[in-house]
Parts: structure tokens; sequence; C-alpha cells
């Protein structure tokens, strides 16, 4: 990915403040292949959740914490948002919303610690619905989540041609205007006329980054429109010994 593409922007943080951001994630703005997204997504992690232990769920931008359904009814749930609804709390579900940047929650490498070790390391780092396309220099802030020691899935927009027709009948309803599409052997990413960039990644070089830091890819499942990636951070134990020279 060339630079531009890393150098670190605000536009997109901005945008999810203001009322395009908020029309991105509410349902009546969905499209019927949105929705096909949103239904998939629960599948595969309803599927993950029963072959895979997690006693954590983390969700990064949770919006209105929609997986929070898919856990187990024992598991607990943290929803991270930079926006989240006003309850802090939630009633049932065994959870709770931090209002907060994703980038701010994993440089807070205390807190982290803190839950690794009450859970025993048990937790599961959700990125929904394409979260990792919309964020600002989103190798960077990958970079930044593949240090933390959570086991991570990703929920991404397919780079074929039949999604990026989906995503730009999805922003047109939503108000926001795009350029142009650029297209390359990595991603695809719309360029729209307010400064906001979406990528939409290609797994196999998501599946080589995100292998750099550790991870090993445990479970994919890829349709048209979307594709889902489970990770598993790697023990020492997993790797293999070292030679004697």
């Amino acid at each position: 990915m060339n630079s531009s593409a890393l150098h670190s922007r605000q536009v997109n943080r901005a945008i999810y403040l203001g009322d395009e951001g908020i029309r991105l994630m509410r349902p009546n703005y969905f499209t019927a292949q949105v929705r096909q997204f949103h239904d998939c997504e629960r599948v595969f992690y309803l599927d993950l959740l029963c072959s895979n232990r997690y006693d954590l769920i983390i969700e990064v931008g949770c919006s209105c914490y929609r997986l929070i359904g898919v856990k187990k009814a024992d598991n607990d749930y943290l929803g991270i948002d930079i926006n989240p609804p006003r309850a802090r709390r939630l009633k049932k579900g065994n959870g709770a919303v931090i209002r907060c940047e994703a980038n701010k929650f994993f440089k807070r490498t205390r807190l982290i610690g803190e839950i690794m070790r009450r859970y025993d390391g048990r937790v599961l780092c959700i990125l929904p619905f394409n979260f990792l396309g919309t964020m600002d220099a989103p190798m960077e802030f990958l970079a930044r989540v593949c240090q933390a020691p959570f086991d991570l899935a990703l929920s991404l927009f397919s780079t074929s041609e039949t999604a990026t027709v989906a995503r730009l009948e999805y922003y047109n309803l939503c108000g926001i205007n795009v350029q142009g599409v650029v297209r390359t052997d990595d991603y695809v990413r719309l360029d729209c006329s307010n400064g906001f960039q979406a990528f939409a990644f290609d797994p196999l070089f998501l599946k080589n980054r995100i292998s750099t830091f550790g991870f090993r890819l445990n479970e994919a499942g890829y349709y048209d429109v979307c594709n889902f990636l489970h990770f598993k951070k790697s023990s020492p134990e997993d790797c293999p010994p070292c030679k004697a020279n």
C-alpha cells in the first residue's frame, strides 16, 4: 500500500461524528446487500463462537452493539465506540460500552493487560462491518490492533465488482458522493467528495500483514459482497524451536 494511503488523517473520524456517519450506521439506510453483509456476519460469528472458547467479546466500532447477540450467555461483552448510545452498562447480556476512539483504546496497555489477566487470555476482538476499511490510516490502526494480545476477527467488504457496486449504492443512499474508485491488487478504495475514504481489502493481503504480528488464520468465510477472517494469536509454544549454530 502506498505512503499516501498510510498517511495519518482525521477526515473519516470527523465524518463519523456528523450526520453522514450517523446515516451510515442506521438500519433504514441499509440496502439489501448491506443487510446481507450483516446476516452473513452474524452467522459467521455464531459458528465461530460455538467452536472456540472466549470469555470476553470486544466489539470495536460497536455502534448499537449489534454483535452482542452472537455471544453465549456466560460470555461478557465490551463495546468500544467513538459515539455510542447513552447506555454505558447494558441491562442484559453481561455487557458494557466505552465511549472511546479505537486508536486510543489500543494505546491503553494497562487496561488491555488487566483485561487479559481477568479473562485468562480468552478474549476475542472483533472489527465489525468493514470497520477497518473506514478507519483513518487503516494500516497504522491495524498494526496497533495486532500489537494487542487478543485474538482477532474482521468483517470486510469484498473487493469484487459486485461488492463495489453495492458500496456505491449504499453510500449514495447515505448522501455521500463517491468521486472515484481506485482498484489495486490489495484493495479497492472509494474516494468521496467530502474527503471520506473507504477501503475494501483483499483477504490474502490482510492475512499476510496480520501474520507478521504472530497471528495465524484460523477460520474464514468468503462471499461475493463480504469476507470474514478469524485469527488466533500464536503463543510462544506454537513457534518452532530455534536451531543451534
